[in-house]
Protein backbone atom coordinates (compact mmCIF):
# COMPACT_ATOMS: atom_id res chain seq x y z
CA UNK A 1 0.00 0.00 0.00
CA UNK A 2 1.03 3.70 -0.46
CA UNK A 3 2.75 5.84 -3.33
CA UNK A 4 5.93 4.26 -2.89
CA UNK A 5 4.77 0.46 -3.44
CA UNK A 6 6.90 -1.15 -5.60
CA UNK A 7 10.06 0.91 -4.38
CA UNK A 8 12.83 -1.00 -2.52
CA UNK A 9 14.83 0.85 -0.06
CA UNK A 10 18.02 -0.47 1.52
CA UNK A 11 18.88 1.05 4.85
CA UNK A 12 22.32 0.84 6.04
CA UNK A 13 22.04 3.72 8.70
CA UNK A 14 22.16 2.97 12.23
CA UNK A 15 20.69 5.11 15.18
CA UNK A 16 17.95 7.83 14.20
CA UNK A 17 18.47 9.80 11.80
CA UNK A 18 18.27 7.07 8.29
CA UNK A 19 16.53 4.52 10.12
CA UNK A 20 13.86 7.64 10.59
CA UNK A 21 13.58 8.80 7.18
CA UNK A 22 13.77 4.61 5.87
CA UNK A 23 10.48 4.76 8.33
CA UNK A 24 9.14 7.28 6.60
CA UNK A 25 9.71 5.63 3.08
CA UNK A 26 8.36 2.59 4.12
CA UNK A 27 5.50 4.00 5.52
CA UNK A 28 4.85 5.31 2.33
CA UNK A 29 4.59 1.95 1.04
CA UNK A 30 8.49 0.72 0.12
CA UNK A 31 9.49 -2.15 0.63
CA UNK A 32 13.14 -1.83 3.47
CA UNK A 33 15.29 -3.93 3.90
CA UNK A 34 17.56 -2.80 6.78
CA UNK A 35 21.37 -3.95 6.89
CA UNK A 36 22.86 -4.12 10.62
CA UNK A 37 26.36 -5.22 11.24
CA UNK A 38 26.94 -8.34 13.23
CA UNK A 39 26.75 -7.92 16.75
CA UNK A 40 25.50 -5.68 19.14
CA UNK A 41 23.95 -4.77 15.80
CA UNK A 42 22.16 -1.12 15.56
CA UNK A 43 23.22 -0.24 18.91
CA UNK A 44 19.92 2.20 19.18
CA UNK A 45 18.21 -1.56 19.65
CA UNK A 46 20.26 -1.20 23.40
CA UNK A 47 18.98 2.12 24.23
CA UNK A 48 16.57 2.79 26.92
CA UNK A 49 13.81 3.37 27.68
CA UNK A 50 13.82 -0.48 26.98
CA UNK A 51 10.04 -2.57 26.36
CA UNK A 52 11.14 -6.33 27.09
CA UNK A 53 14.71 -6.71 25.23
CA UNK A 54 14.34 -4.01 22.60
CA UNK A 55 14.57 -0.12 22.82
CA UNK A 56 11.29 1.73 22.10
CA UNK A 57 13.26 4.26 20.28
CA UNK A 58 14.68 1.20 17.90
CA UNK A 59 10.87 -0.32 17.31
CA UNK A 60 9.20 3.15 16.46
CA UNK A 61 11.54 3.42 13.62
CA UNK A 62 12.48 0.26 12.18
CA UNK A 63 8.89 -0.99 12.04
CA UNK A 64 7.90 -3.16 9.08
CA UNK A 65 10.98 -3.74 7.78
CA UNK A 66 13.29 -6.82 6.98
CA UNK A 67 16.64 -7.06 9.28
CA UNK A 68 19.59 -8.86 7.95
CA UNK A 69 22.99 -8.79 9.43
CA UNK A 70 25.96 -8.47 7.04
CA UNK A 71 29.74 -7.80 7.37
CA UNK A 72 30.70 -5.51 4.15
CA UNK A 73 33.88 -5.95 5.24
CA UNK A 74 33.63 -9.45 4.40
CA UNK A 75 33.62 -10.08 0.63
CA UNK A 76 31.29 -12.71 0.69
CA UNK A 77 28.93 -10.18 2.49
CA UNK A 78 29.88 -7.20 0.11
CA UNK A 79 28.75 -9.59 -2.87
CA UNK A 80 25.32 -10.43 -0.92
CA UNK A 81 24.95 -6.47 -0.72
CA UNK A 82 25.76 -5.93 -4.14
CA UNK A 83 23.04 -8.68 -5.41
CA UNK A 84 20.67 -6.40 -3.08
CA UNK A 85 21.41 -3.32 -5.21
CA UNK A 86 20.88 -4.57 -8.38
CA UNK A 87 17.45 -5.25 -7.24
CA UNK A 88 17.15 -2.01 -5.67
CA UNK A 89 15.84 1.58 -6.17
CA UNK A 90 17.55 3.20 -2.89
CA UNK A 91 20.54 2.54 -0.49
CA UNK A 92 20.23 5.06 2.35
CA UNK A 93 23.70 5.06 4.31
CA UNK A 94 24.79 7.33 7.69
CA UNK A 95 28.79 6.70 8.06
CA UNK A 96 31.00 8.95 8.26
CA UNK A 97 31.72 10.48 4.87
CA UNK A 98 34.70 8.33 2.85
CA UNK A 99 33.60 5.55 4.90
CA UNK A 100 31.26 3.64 1.91
CA UNK A 101 34.04 4.09 -0.64
CA UNK A 102 36.45 2.33 1.27
CA UNK A 103 33.80 -0.62 1.84
CA UNK A 104 33.51 -0.55 -1.53
CA UNK A 105 29.79 0.23 -1.69
CA UNK A 106 30.69 4.34 -2.82
CA UNK A 107 28.18 5.60 -5.32
CA UNK A 108 30.10 4.96 -8.04
CA UNK A 109 30.41 1.15 -7.61
CA UNK A 110 26.66 1.03 -7.34
CA UNK A 111 25.78 3.21 -9.71
CA UNK A 112 27.86 0.65 -12.04
CA UNK A 113 25.91 -2.12 -10.80
CA UNK A 114 22.90 -0.49 -10.94
CA UNK A 115 22.15 2.92 -13.25
CA UNK A 116 18.86 3.97 -11.40
CA UNK A 117 20.06 3.72 -7.84
CA UNK A 118 19.74 6.74 -5.70
CA UNK A 119 22.16 6.83 -2.24
CA UNK A 120 21.38 9.11 -0.10
CA UNK A 121 24.13 10.12 3.02
CA UNK A 122 23.58 11.55 5.82
CA UNK A 123 26.08 12.85 7.86
CA UNK A 124 26.17 15.79 10.20
CA UNK A 125 28.47 18.34 8.51
CA UNK A 126 27.89 17.00 4.39
CA UNK A 127 30.16 14.88 2.34
CA UNK A 128 33.12 18.04 1.50
CA UNK A 129 34.27 20.82 3.38
CA UNK A 130 36.28 21.34 6.60
CA UNK A 131 33.88 20.04 8.84
CA UNK A 132 33.21 16.71 6.88
CA UNK A 133 35.17 14.35 9.18
CA UNK A 134 34.07 15.60 12.29
CA UNK A 135 31.86 14.34 15.21
CA UNK A 136 28.61 15.39 16.28
CA UNK A 137 24.90 15.10 17.62
CA UNK A 138 21.75 17.32 17.56
CA UNK A 139 23.31 19.44 20.26
CA UNK A 140 26.14 20.02 18.19
CA UNK A 141 24.20 20.92 14.84
CA UNK A 142 21.85 23.18 16.28
CA UNK A 143 25.15 24.95 17.35
CA UNK A 144 26.50 25.78 14.26
CA UNK A 145 23.66 26.74 12.22
CA UNK A 146 22.75 29.34 14.57
CA UNK A 147 19.71 27.61 16.02
CA UNK A 148 20.66 27.69 19.87
CA UNK A 149 21.78 31.31 19.24
CA UNK A 150 18.26 32.37 19.50
CA UNK A 151 16.72 29.84 21.94
CA UNK A 152 16.14 30.46 25.82
CA UNK A 153 16.69 34.19 27.45
CA UNK A 154 19.51 36.69 26.83
CA UNK A 155 20.62 36.46 30.92
CA UNK A 156 20.32 32.41 30.74
CA UNK A 157 22.35 29.81 28.84
CA UNK A 158 20.75 28.43 25.71
CA UNK A 159 18.70 25.20 26.64
CA UNK A 160 19.42 21.65 25.79
CA UNK A 161 16.58 20.98 23.69
CA UNK A 162 15.03 17.41 23.61
CA UNK A 163 13.60 17.40 20.39
CA UNK A 164 15.98 16.58 17.79
CA UNK A 165 15.43 18.81 15.19
CA UNK A 166 18.85 18.40 13.21
CA UNK A 167 18.55 14.70 13.59
CA UNK A 168 14.69 14.62 12.22
CA UNK A 169 13.77 17.74 10.11
CA UNK A 170 16.98 18.88 8.92
CA UNK A 171 17.95 14.94 8.56
CA UNK A 172 15.27 12.04 8.45
CA UNK A 173 12.58 14.33 6.90
CA UNK A 174 15.16 16.48 4.33
CA UNK A 175 16.14 13.18 3.22
CA UNK A 176 13.24 11.40 2.67
CA UNK A 177 11.42 14.48 0.58
CA UNK A 178 15.31 14.32 -1.20
CA UNK A 179 14.95 10.84 -1.94
CA UNK A 180 11.07 11.13 -3.17
CA UNK A 181 12.45 13.98 -5.54
CA UNK A 182 15.14 11.93 -6.71
CA UNK A 183 12.83 8.35 -7.87
CA UNK A 184 11.05 10.73 -9.40
CA UNK A 185 14.17 12.06 -11.50
CA UNK A 186 14.91 8.58 -12.27
CA UNK A 187 11.56 7.90 -13.70
CA UNK A 188 12.48 10.79 -16.72
CA UNK A 189 16.08 10.25 -16.87
CA UNK A 190 16.82 7.06 -16.43
CA UNK A 191 19.66 7.54 -13.58
CA UNK A 192 20.01 7.99 -10.28
CA UNK A 193 22.24 10.34 -7.79
CA UNK A 194 24.09 10.76 -4.98
CA UNK A 195 22.35 12.86 -2.53
CA UNK A 196 24.90 14.62 0.26
CA UNK A 197 22.44 15.40 2.95
CA UNK A 198 24.07 17.44 5.75
CA UNK A 199 21.79 17.54 9.16
CA UNK A 200 23.69 20.93 10.16
CA UNK A 201 23.29 22.54 7.07
CA UNK A 202 19.62 21.67 6.18
CA UNK A 203 18.87 23.24 9.47
CA UNK A 204 19.51 26.57 7.71
CA UNK A 205 16.89 26.75 5.22
CA UNK A 206 14.20 26.56 8.20
CA UNK A 207 15.83 29.58 9.34
CA UNK A 208 15.45 31.41 6.20
CA UNK A 209 12.89 34.39 7.04
CA UNK A 210 14.83 34.69 10.55
CA UNK A 211 18.54 34.98 8.42
CA UNK A 212 16.56 37.17 6.10
CA UNK A 213 15.28 39.52 8.81
CA UNK A 214 18.44 39.65 10.50
CA UNK A 215 19.96 40.84 7.28
CA UNK A 216 17.52 43.39 6.29
CA UNK A 217 17.73 44.46 10.29
CA UNK A 218 22.02 44.44 9.86
CA UNK A 219 22.34 42.62 12.77
CA UNK A 220 21.50 39.27 14.82
CA UNK A 221 18.06 38.80 16.33
CA UNK A 222 17.46 38.70 19.99
CA UNK A 223 17.40 35.32 22.03
CA UNK A 224 14.22 37.39 23.34
CA UNK A 225 12.30 40.31 22.97
CA UNK A 226 11.34 39.83 19.04
CA UNK A 227 8.08 40.10 17.78
CA UNK A 228 7.86 36.21 17.83
CA UNK A 229 10.36 35.21 21.17
CA UNK A 230 8.82 37.80 24.38
CA UNK A 231 8.76 41.11 22.60
CA UNK A 232 4.89 40.84 21.68
CA UNK A 233 2.58 40.85 24.87
CA UNK A 234 0.02 39.26 22.86
CA UNK A 235 2.52 36.23 21.72
CA UNK A 236 3.58 34.71 24.70
CA UNK A 237 3.24 31.93 27.27
CA UNK A 238 1.33 32.73 30.73
CA UNK A 239 1.30 30.54 34.30
CA UNK A 240 -2.16 30.13 35.32
CA UNK A 241 -3.36 29.59 38.92
CA UNK A 242 -2.67 25.90 39.27
CA UNK A 243 1.35 26.24 37.95
CA UNK A 244 0.11 25.33 34.14
CA UNK A 245 0.87 27.33 31.37
CA UNK A 246 -1.18 28.92 28.39
CA UNK A 247 -0.02 29.87 25.32
CA UNK A 248 -1.73 32.87 23.50
CA UNK A 249 -0.62 33.89 19.83
CA UNK A 250 -3.15 37.10 19.95
CA UNK A 251 -0.82 38.57 16.48
CA UNK A 252 -4.44 40.09 14.89
CA UNK A 253 -6.41 42.93 16.17
CA UNK A 254 -9.65 40.71 15.62
CA UNK A 255 -8.27 38.20 18.40
CA UNK A 256 -6.38 40.58 20.54
CA UNK A 257 -10.10 42.31 21.10
CA UNK A 258 -11.89 38.46 21.67
CA UNK A 259 -8.45 37.79 24.30
CA UNK A 260 -9.09 40.59 25.99
CA UNK A 261 -12.59 40.73 26.40
CA UNK A 262 -12.47 36.92 27.61
CA UNK A 263 -9.47 37.83 30.47
CA UNK A 264 -11.99 40.95 31.79
CA UNK A 265 -9.90 43.54 30.33
CA UNK A 266 -11.72 45.75 27.97
CA UNK A 267 -9.78 48.57 28.40
CA UNK A 268 -6.70 46.89 26.43
CA UNK A 269 -8.89 47.03 22.93
CA UNK A 270 -6.83 49.84 21.67
CA UNK A 271 -3.60 49.07 23.36
CA UNK A 272 -0.50 48.50 20.77
CA UNK A 273 -0.51 44.83 22.02
CA UNK A 274 2.68 44.22 19.42
CA UNK A 275 5.17 45.69 21.16
CA UNK A 276 8.02 47.86 20.58
CA UNK A 277 6.62 50.42 22.82
CA UNK A 278 7.61 51.40 26.08
CA UNK A 279 4.49 49.80 27.85
CA UNK A 280 4.96 46.68 26.16
CA UNK A 281 5.96 44.62 29.37
CA UNK A 282 3.60 46.53 31.67
CA UNK A 283 1.06 45.29 29.37
CA UNK A 284 2.39 41.79 29.35
CA UNK A 285 2.41 42.35 33.42
CA UNK A 286 -1.38 43.06 33.31
CA UNK A 287 -2.58 39.78 30.90
CA UNK A 288 -0.23 37.88 33.43
CA UNK A 289 -1.74 38.87 36.42
CA UNK A 290 -5.04 38.05 35.09
CA UNK A 291 -4.53 34.72 33.49
CA UNK A 292 -2.60 34.13 37.20
CA UNK A 293 -6.15 34.28 38.55
CA UNK A 294 -7.60 31.38 37.62
CA UNK A 295 -6.70 27.03 37.18
CA UNK A 296 -5.73 26.47 33.11
CA UNK A 297 -8.84 24.43 33.27
CA UNK A 298 -11.25 27.82 34.04
CA UNK A 299 -9.32 29.33 31.78
CA UNK A 300 -10.17 26.76 28.73
CA UNK A 301 -13.92 26.44 29.60
CA UNK A 302 -13.46 30.50 29.53
CA UNK A 303 -12.07 30.00 26.11
CA UNK A 304 -13.54 27.34 24.65
CA UNK A 305 -15.73 28.88 22.20
CA UNK A 306 -13.78 32.14 21.59
CA UNK A 307 -11.48 32.81 18.35
CA UNK A 308 -8.59 34.31 19.96
CA UNK A 309 -5.38 31.99 19.39
CA UNK A 310 -5.43 30.36 23.13
CA UNK A 311 -4.40 26.60 23.69
CA UNK A 312 -3.10 24.69 26.96
CA UNK A 313 0.68 23.56 27.41
CA UNK A 314 -0.04 20.01 27.12
CA UNK A 315 1.98 16.62 28.77
CA UNK A 316 2.82 13.85 26.18
CA UNK A 317 -0.23 11.92 27.87
CA UNK A 318 -2.39 14.86 27.70
CA UNK A 319 -1.41 15.16 23.58
CA UNK A 320 -2.03 11.23 23.55
CA UNK A 321 -5.55 12.11 24.82
CA UNK A 322 -6.71 14.92 23.40
CA UNK A 323 -10.03 15.08 21.20
CA UNK A 324 -8.72 16.67 18.37
CA UNK A 325 -5.88 14.02 17.85
CA UNK A 326 -8.24 11.13 18.68
CA UNK A 327 -10.98 12.63 16.33
CA UNK A 328 -8.28 12.68 13.43
CA UNK A 329 -6.76 9.10 14.63
CA UNK A 330 -3.05 10.82 14.59
CA UNK A 331 -1.46 7.94 17.03
CA UNK A 332 -0.93 4.46 16.27
CA UNK A 333 -0.76 1.13 18.36
CA UNK A 334 2.97 -0.50 17.91
CA UNK A 335 3.14 -3.91 18.98
CA UNK A 336 6.47 -4.53 20.92
CA UNK A 337 8.22 -8.05 20.96
CA UNK A 338 7.45 -8.08 24.51
CA UNK A 339 3.41 -8.73 23.49
CA UNK A 340 2.59 -4.91 25.07
CA UNK A 341 1.82 -1.84 22.93
CA UNK A 342 3.33 1.50 22.61
CA UNK A 343 1.41 4.77 21.24
CA UNK A 344 3.38 6.18 18.97
CA UNK A 345 2.40 8.81 16.42
CA UNK A 346 1.90 8.29 13.16
CA UNK A 347 4.14 8.84 10.07
CA UNK A 348 3.64 11.62 7.64
CA UNK A 349 1.93 9.63 4.87
CA UNK A 350 -0.51 8.26 7.43
CA UNK A 351 -1.10 11.64 8.97
CA UNK A 352 -1.72 13.00 5.50
CA UNK A 353 -4.44 10.24 4.29
CA UNK A 354 -2.40 8.10 2.04
CA UNK A 355 -3.37 4.05 2.61
CA UNK A 356 -0.37 2.64 4.99
CA UNK A 357 -0.54 -0.36 7.41
CA UNK A 358 -0.46 1.57 10.43
CA UNK A 359 -2.81 0.59 12.99
CA UNK A 360 -5.20 2.89 14.76
CA UNK A 361 -4.46 3.10 18.76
Amino acid sequence: MGPLAGIHVIDLSLLLPGPLAAQVLRDMGAQVTKVEPPAPGDYMALWPPMVGDVSATYATVNRGKSIVTMNLKQDDDRARFYELVRQADVVLEGFRPGVIDKLGIGYAKLASLNPRIVVCSISGYGQTGPYAQRAGHDLNYQALAGVLSIAGGETASPPNPQLQVADTAAGSYAAAMLIVAALFECQKTGRGRHIDVSMSEQLLPLMSTLYAGAEAQGGNPRRDGELLSGGAPCYRIFRTKDHRYLTIGALEPKFWLELVTRLGLPELSNAAFHGGVADADDLAARLAAAIAEKTRDEWLAIFADADTCCEPVLSFSETRDHPQWRARRSFIALATPDGGTLHVPKMPASLAGFDTDERDA
